[in-house]
Protein backbone atom coordinates (compact mmCIF):
# COMPACT_ATOMS: atom_id res chain seq x y z
CA UNK A 1 0.00 0.00 0.00
CA UNK A 2 1.47 3.48 -0.81
CA UNK A 3 2.43 5.95 1.85
CA UNK A 4 -0.25 8.57 2.00
CA UNK A 5 1.00 12.33 1.10
CA UNK A 6 0.12 14.80 3.66
CA UNK A 7 0.64 18.70 4.18
CA UNK A 8 -0.30 21.17 7.26
CA UNK A 9 -0.36 24.63 6.68
CA UNK A 10 0.73 26.94 9.05
CA UNK A 11 2.01 31.11 9.10
CA UNK A 12 3.97 31.32 12.05
CA UNK A 13 7.60 29.79 12.18
CA UNK A 14 7.04 29.43 16.14
CA UNK A 15 6.64 26.65 18.41
CA UNK A 16 3.48 27.82 20.11
CA UNK A 17 0.24 26.47 20.73
CA UNK A 18 -0.82 26.03 16.89
CA UNK A 19 2.21 24.90 16.20
CA UNK A 20 2.74 22.42 18.63
CA UNK A 21 -0.84 20.78 18.05
CA UNK A 22 0.23 19.85 14.44
CA UNK A 23 3.86 18.61 15.66
CA UNK A 24 1.94 15.89 17.98
CA UNK A 25 -0.07 14.32 15.38
CA UNK A 26 2.65 14.59 12.59
CA UNK A 27 5.42 13.18 14.89
CA UNK A 28 2.28 10.35 16.06
CA UNK A 29 1.91 9.64 12.44
CA UNK A 30 3.48 6.24 11.10
CA UNK A 31 6.48 7.04 8.63
CA UNK A 32 5.83 3.69 7.19
CA UNK A 33 2.10 4.71 6.37
CA UNK A 34 2.57 8.80 5.51
CA UNK A 35 4.97 11.05 3.88
CA UNK A 36 4.93 14.02 6.01
CA UNK A 37 5.55 17.85 5.15
CA UNK A 38 4.46 21.16 6.76
CA UNK A 39 4.34 24.81 5.19
CA UNK A 40 5.42 27.64 7.11
CA UNK A 41 5.58 31.20 5.53
CA UNK A 42 9.13 32.48 4.85
CA UNK A 43 8.26 35.95 4.83
CA UNK A 44 7.96 35.69 8.81
CA UNK A 45 11.10 35.35 11.22
CA UNK A 46 9.79 34.78 14.71
CA UNK A 47 12.77 34.02 16.33
CA UNK A 48 13.28 30.52 16.60
CA UNK A 49 12.41 29.82 12.78
CA UNK A 50 15.45 27.17 12.92
CA UNK A 51 14.73 25.30 15.97
CA UNK A 52 10.96 25.35 15.02
CA UNK A 53 11.93 23.93 11.67
CA UNK A 54 14.55 21.59 13.47
CA UNK A 55 11.51 19.96 15.81
CA UNK A 56 9.51 18.76 13.01
CA UNK A 57 12.46 17.91 10.50
CA UNK A 58 13.90 15.40 13.89
CA UNK A 59 10.04 13.51 13.29
CA UNK A 60 10.56 12.73 9.38
CA UNK A 61 8.63 16.30 8.46
CA UNK A 62 9.74 17.68 5.15
CA UNK A 63 9.81 21.63 6.07
CA UNK A 64 8.63 23.94 3.24
CA UNK A 65 8.47 27.79 2.86
CA UNK A 66 5.81 29.48 1.08
CA UNK A 67 6.84 33.77 -0.23
CA UNK A 68 3.75 34.81 0.03
CA UNK A 69 2.01 33.63 2.72
CA UNK A 70 1.10 36.17 5.17
CA UNK A 71 -1.14 36.84 9.00
CA UNK A 72 -2.83 40.14 7.65
CA UNK A 73 -5.22 40.38 4.58
CA UNK A 74 -3.02 42.47 1.69
CA UNK A 75 -1.84 42.15 -2.13
CA UNK A 76 -0.01 39.34 -1.33
CA UNK A 77 -2.80 36.70 -0.84
CA UNK A 78 -3.88 36.10 -4.37
CA UNK A 79 0.10 35.28 -5.07
CA UNK A 80 -0.31 32.82 -1.61
CA UNK A 81 -3.07 30.80 -2.91
CA UNK A 82 -1.61 30.59 -6.67
CA UNK A 83 1.72 29.17 -5.09
CA UNK A 84 -0.21 26.44 -2.61
CA UNK A 85 -2.20 25.72 -5.47
CA UNK A 86 0.73 24.80 -7.63
CA UNK A 87 2.19 23.22 -4.99
CA UNK A 88 -0.35 20.80 -4.26
CA UNK A 89 -0.63 20.29 -7.85
CA UNK A 90 2.70 19.32 -7.76
CA UNK A 91 3.44 17.31 -5.02
CA UNK A 92 -0.32 15.17 -5.18
CA UNK A 93 -0.85 15.75 -1.39
CA UNK A 94 -3.98 12.91 0.04
CA UNK A 95 -4.45 15.25 2.70
CA UNK A 96 -3.87 19.10 2.93
CA UNK A 97 -4.79 19.87 6.73
CA UNK A 98 -4.92 23.80 6.87
CA UNK A 99 -4.82 25.14 10.85
CA UNK A 100 -6.21 28.79 11.91
CA UNK A 101 -7.66 31.68 9.99
CA UNK A 102 -5.25 32.80 6.75
CA UNK A 103 -3.87 29.59 5.74
CA UNK A 104 -7.28 27.94 6.68
CA UNK A 105 -9.24 30.62 3.99
CA UNK A 106 -6.14 30.53 1.11
CA UNK A 107 -4.98 26.90 1.75
CA UNK A 108 -8.26 25.36 1.71
CA UNK A 109 -9.14 26.80 -1.27
CA UNK A 110 -5.80 26.15 -3.20
CA UNK A 111 -6.51 22.38 -2.01
CA UNK A 112 -9.96 22.13 -3.42
CA UNK A 113 -8.90 23.92 -6.65
CA UNK A 114 -5.96 21.83 -6.41
CA UNK A 115 -8.62 18.59 -6.35
CA UNK A 116 -6.28 17.14 -3.41
CA UNK A 117 -8.96 14.18 -2.28
CA UNK A 118 -9.39 15.00 1.09
CA UNK A 119 -9.15 18.66 2.50
CA UNK A 120 -9.13 19.56 6.51
CA UNK A 121 -9.64 22.75 8.59
CA UNK A 122 -8.97 22.55 12.51
CA UNK A 123 -10.42 25.96 13.98
CA UNK A 124 -7.81 27.42 16.50
CA UNK A 125 -9.68 30.47 16.65
CA UNK A 126 -11.69 32.93 14.96
CA UNK A 127 -11.06 36.79 13.99
CA UNK A 128 -14.77 37.57 14.87
CA UNK A 129 -15.26 38.12 18.65
CA UNK A 130 -16.45 40.49 20.59
CA UNK A 131 -13.61 42.71 20.66
CA UNK A 132 -13.59 43.48 17.10
CA UNK A 133 -16.05 45.92 15.57
CA UNK A 134 -19.19 44.54 13.74
CA UNK A 135 -18.63 45.50 10.11
CA UNK A 136 -14.89 44.14 10.36
CA UNK A 137 -16.92 41.23 12.47
CA UNK A 138 -19.21 40.65 9.75
CA UNK A 139 -16.35 40.78 6.77
CA UNK A 140 -14.48 37.71 8.85
CA UNK A 141 -17.42 36.16 9.54
CA UNK A 142 -18.15 35.61 5.46
CA UNK A 143 -14.71 35.12 4.55
CA UNK A 144 -14.50 31.97 7.05
CA UNK A 145 -17.99 31.03 6.12
CA UNK A 146 -17.20 31.07 2.18
CA UNK A 147 -14.03 28.95 2.68
CA UNK A 148 -15.79 26.04 4.91
CA UNK A 149 -17.63 25.43 1.65
CA UNK A 150 -14.16 24.14 0.38
CA UNK A 151 -13.65 21.37 2.83
CA UNK A 152 -14.48 18.03 3.62
CA UNK A 153 -14.09 18.35 7.38
CA UNK A 154 -13.96 21.09 9.83
CA UNK A 155 -12.54 20.11 13.38
CA UNK A 156 -12.67 22.90 16.13
CA UNK A 157 -11.09 23.03 19.54
CA UNK A 158 -13.47 23.68 21.46
CA UNK A 159 -17.42 23.43 21.94
CA UNK A 160 -17.78 27.21 22.20
CA UNK A 161 -17.45 28.03 18.01
CA UNK A 162 -19.83 25.24 17.28
CA UNK A 163 -22.77 27.85 17.07
CA UNK A 164 -21.01 29.51 14.36
CA UNK A 165 -21.24 26.52 12.02
CA UNK A 166 -24.20 25.21 11.99
CA UNK A 167 -24.54 25.98 8.02
CA UNK A 168 -21.79 22.90 8.07
CA UNK A 169 -22.91 20.72 11.19
CA UNK A 170 -22.78 17.83 8.72
CA UNK A 171 -18.80 18.29 8.34
CA UNK A 172 -17.54 19.38 11.48
CA UNK A 173 -17.02 18.10 14.94
CA UNK A 174 -14.98 19.03 18.20
CA UNK A 175 -11.39 17.55 18.75
CA UNK A 176 -9.71 18.79 21.71
CA UNK A 177 -6.03 19.79 21.67
CA UNK A 178 -3.85 17.11 23.80
CA UNK A 179 0.34 17.41 24.90
CA UNK A 180 2.16 14.27 24.86
CA UNK A 181 2.65 14.41 28.62
CA UNK A 182 5.26 11.27 28.78
CA UNK A 183 8.07 13.83 26.99
CA UNK A 184 7.28 17.15 29.14
CA UNK A 185 10.23 16.98 31.66
CA UNK A 186 9.64 16.34 35.23
CA UNK A 187 10.48 18.86 37.61
CA UNK A 188 11.34 17.97 41.57
CA UNK A 189 10.17 21.41 43.31
CA UNK A 190 6.89 20.85 45.44
CA UNK A 191 4.24 22.64 43.56
CA UNK A 192 1.30 24.67 45.02
CA UNK A 193 2.89 26.55 48.24
CA UNK A 194 5.55 29.17 48.06
CA UNK A 195 9.06 29.04 47.30
CA UNK A 196 11.33 30.63 50.14
CA UNK A 197 10.16 33.90 51.32
CA UNK A 198 8.22 34.63 47.83
CA UNK A 199 5.28 33.54 45.75
CA UNK A 200 5.72 33.51 42.24
CA UNK A 201 2.86 33.61 39.57
CA UNK A 202 3.52 32.69 35.73
CA UNK A 203 2.20 33.17 32.55
CA UNK A 204 3.53 31.69 29.12
CA UNK A 205 2.21 33.02 26.07
CA UNK A 206 2.46 35.76 23.15
CA UNK A 207 2.76 39.12 24.52
CA UNK A 208 -0.41 40.21 21.76
CA UNK A 209 -3.92 41.52 22.23
CA UNK A 210 -5.50 38.00 22.31
CA UNK A 211 -3.46 37.36 25.89
CA UNK A 212 -3.90 41.01 26.81
CA UNK A 213 -1.07 40.67 29.12
CA UNK A 214 -1.50 44.73 29.93
CA UNK A 215 -4.00 43.59 32.02
CA UNK A 216 -2.05 41.14 33.76
CA UNK A 217 0.43 44.24 34.27
CA UNK A 218 -2.24 45.74 35.87
CA UNK A 219 -3.22 43.17 38.24
CA UNK A 220 0.18 42.86 38.96
CA UNK A 221 0.22 46.00 40.37
CA UNK A 222 -2.92 46.20 42.01
CA UNK A 223 -1.84 42.98 43.88
CA UNK A 224 1.88 44.22 44.84
CA UNK A 225 0.05 47.47 46.39
CA UNK A 226 -0.52 44.18 49.36
CA UNK A 227 1.46 41.79 48.77
CA UNK A 228 4.78 42.75 48.04
CA UNK A 229 6.30 39.63 48.11
CA UNK A 230 4.62 38.40 45.11
CA UNK A 231 6.38 37.69 41.68
CA UNK A 232 5.03 38.33 38.34
CA UNK A 233 6.88 36.31 35.49
CA UNK A 234 6.02 36.62 32.37
CA UNK A 235 7.53 34.20 29.73
CA UNK A 236 6.93 35.08 25.75
CA UNK A 237 7.15 37.53 23.49
CA UNK A 238 5.27 39.61 20.79
CA UNK A 239 3.89 42.75 19.37
CA UNK A 240 3.24 44.20 23.29
CA UNK A 241 6.72 43.77 24.69
CA UNK A 242 7.74 47.25 24.26
CA UNK A 243 4.60 48.90 26.13
CA UNK A 244 5.00 46.16 28.44
CA UNK A 245 8.52 47.15 29.11
CA UNK A 246 7.25 50.59 29.58
CA UNK A 247 4.50 49.98 31.68
CA UNK A 248 6.95 48.41 33.91
CA UNK A 249 9.31 50.76 34.00
CA UNK A 250 6.61 53.77 34.47
CA UNK A 251 5.22 52.03 37.48
CA UNK A 252 8.33 51.12 39.06
CA UNK A 253 7.32 46.87 38.96
CA UNK A 254 10.89 45.69 37.67
CA UNK A 255 11.92 44.44 40.92
CA UNK A 256 8.71 41.83 40.95
CA UNK A 257 7.76 41.85 37.30
CA UNK A 258 9.95 39.81 35.45
CA UNK A 259 9.31 40.14 31.45
CA UNK A 260 11.90 37.38 30.17
CA UNK A 261 11.27 37.17 26.19
CA UNK A 262 10.82 33.94 24.58
CA UNK A 263 12.01 31.17 25.78
CA UNK A 264 12.20 27.27 24.34
CA UNK A 265 12.75 25.62 27.49
CA UNK A 266 10.60 26.80 30.10
CA UNK A 267 10.60 23.93 32.62
CA UNK A 268 12.54 25.84 35.90
CA UNK A 269 9.74 28.45 34.86
CA UNK A 270 6.91 26.23 36.37
CA UNK A 271 9.11 24.63 38.93
CA UNK A 272 8.95 27.95 40.80
CA UNK A 273 5.76 28.76 39.84
CA UNK A 274 2.89 29.14 42.64
CA UNK A 275 -0.24 30.34 40.35
CA UNK A 276 -0.51 29.85 36.78
CA UNK A 277 -2.36 33.44 35.50
CA UNK A 278 -3.69 33.98 32.29
CA UNK A 279 -5.68 37.76 31.17
CA UNK A 280 -7.22 36.37 27.96
CA UNK A 281 -9.37 38.74 25.63
CA UNK A 282 -10.16 35.82 23.24
CA UNK A 283 -8.87 32.03 23.70
CA UNK A 284 -9.74 29.17 21.66
CA UNK A 285 -8.37 26.44 24.11
CA UNK A 286 -4.81 27.36 25.46
CA UNK A 287 -2.35 24.81 25.36
CA UNK A 288 -0.43 26.49 28.50
CA UNK A 289 -3.76 25.47 30.78
CA UNK A 290 -2.37 21.80 29.92
CA UNK A 291 1.18 22.84 30.93
CA UNK A 292 -0.37 24.37 34.15
CA UNK A 293 -2.31 21.51 34.75
CA UNK A 294 0.43 18.89 34.40
CA UNK A 295 2.65 21.05 36.57
CA UNK A 296 -0.17 21.05 39.25
CA UNK A 297 -0.36 24.82 39.41
CA UNK A 298 -3.74 26.15 39.99
CA UNK A 299 -5.03 28.62 37.28
CA UNK A 300 -6.51 32.08 37.59
CA UNK A 301 -7.87 32.89 33.92
CA UNK A 302 -10.44 35.09 32.30
CA UNK A 303 -14.12 32.89 31.54
CA UNK A 304 -13.73 33.64 27.63
CA UNK A 305 -14.33 31.42 24.70
CA UNK A 306 -12.58 27.82 25.35
CA UNK A 307 -11.60 28.49 28.28
CA UNK A 308 -14.23 27.13 30.53
CA UNK A 309 -13.49 23.96 28.82
CA UNK A 310 -10.36 23.37 30.14
CA UNK A 311 -10.13 25.13 33.10
CA UNK A 312 -12.82 24.11 35.44
CA UNK A 313 -14.18 27.30 36.95
CA UNK A 314 -13.87 26.08 41.27
CA UNK A 315 -12.41 23.10 40.35
CA UNK A 316 -9.16 23.45 38.63
CA UNK A 317 -8.93 27.20 38.80
CA UNK A 318 -10.55 30.40 39.06
CA UNK A 319 -12.13 32.28 36.34
CA UNK A 320 -13.41 36.31 36.03
CA UNK A 321 -14.60 38.27 33.03
CA UNK A 322 -12.23 39.73 30.42
CA UNK A 323 -10.91 43.09 31.11
CA UNK A 324 -12.11 43.39 34.86
CA UNK A 325 -8.72 44.21 36.53
CA UNK A 326 -10.23 44.02 39.64
CA UNK A 327 -12.59 40.79 39.78
CA UNK A 328 -9.22 39.00 38.30
CA UNK A 329 -6.97 40.91 41.29
CA UNK A 330 -9.42 39.54 43.68
CA UNK A 331 -9.45 36.16 42.12
CA UNK A 332 -5.68 36.25 42.64
CA UNK A 333 -4.98 37.46 45.98
CA UNK A 334 -7.71 34.42 46.53
CA UNK A 335 -5.29 31.57 45.52
CA UNK A 336 -2.11 33.80 46.80
CA UNK A 337 -3.70 34.23 50.39
CA UNK A 338 -4.44 30.16 51.08
CA UNK A 339 -2.58 27.98 50.53
CA UNK A 340 -4.36 24.75 50.34
CA UNK A 341 -6.81 25.95 47.92
CA UNK A 342 -3.75 26.21 45.40
CA UNK A 343 -2.81 22.90 46.20
CA UNK A 344 -6.34 21.40 46.00
CA UNK A 345 -7.13 22.99 42.31
CA UNK A 346 -3.77 22.12 41.36
CA UNK A 347 -4.07 18.26 42.26
CA UNK A 348 -7.13 18.44 40.73
CA UNK A 349 -5.95 20.33 37.65
CA UNK A 350 -3.07 17.70 36.74
CA UNK A 351 -6.30 14.68 37.26
CA UNK A 352 -8.01 16.64 34.48
CA UNK A 353 -5.79 17.58 32.03
CA UNK A 354 -4.04 14.11 31.67
CA UNK A 355 -7.38 12.33 31.10
CA UNK A 356 -8.45 14.40 28.54
CA UNK A 357 -6.17 16.55 26.91
CA UNK A 358 -3.57 13.97 26.09
CA UNK A 359 -1.72 13.99 22.29
CA UNK A 360 -3.04 9.94 22.17
CA UNK A 361 -6.68 10.96 22.33
CA UNK A 362 -6.01 14.18 20.27
CA UNK A 363 -3.99 11.65 17.13
CA UNK A 364 -6.17 9.41 17.06
CA UNK A 365 -9.18 11.63 16.60
CA UNK A 366 -7.30 13.60 13.26
CA UNK A 367 -6.24 10.21 11.78
CA UNK A 368 -9.48 8.56 12.23
CA UNK A 369 -10.91 11.93 9.89
CA UNK A 370 -7.91 10.98 7.78
CA UNK A 371 -8.42 7.55 7.13
CA UNK A 372 -11.94 7.83 6.45
CA UNK A 373 -12.23 10.85 5.08
CA UNK A 374 -10.33 8.73 2.57
CA UNK A 375 -12.34 5.61 2.54
CA UNK A 376 -9.97 3.38 3.79
CA UNK A 377 -9.77 1.65 7.62
CA UNK A 378 -9.32 3.15 10.66
CA UNK A 379 -6.74 0.88 12.04
CA UNK A 380 -3.52 2.47 12.49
Amino acid sequence: MKRLKILHIQVLPKLSGVQKVSLEILKSLSSSQYDKYILFSDALDCGDKAECFKAFEACGVKVLTSRHLHRSIGPKDLPALIEIYRLCRRERFDIVHTNSTKPGIIGRIAAYMARVPLVVHTVHGLSFHQFVPFPRWQFYWACEMFASMFCDRITIVNQFYTKYFRWFRRKTCTIYNGIDFGHLPAISAPQGGTKGDTLNVLFVGRLDQPKNPMMLLKVAKQVLTSKPHVHFWLVGDGEFMDQCRQYVDDNRLAANVHLEGWRTDVTHYYAQADIFAATSLYEAFGIMFLEAGFYNLPVCATNVEGIPEVVADGETGLLSSPDDVNSFAANLLRLIEDGELRHTLGHRGHERVVSRFNSEQMVSSYEAIYREGLGLSAER
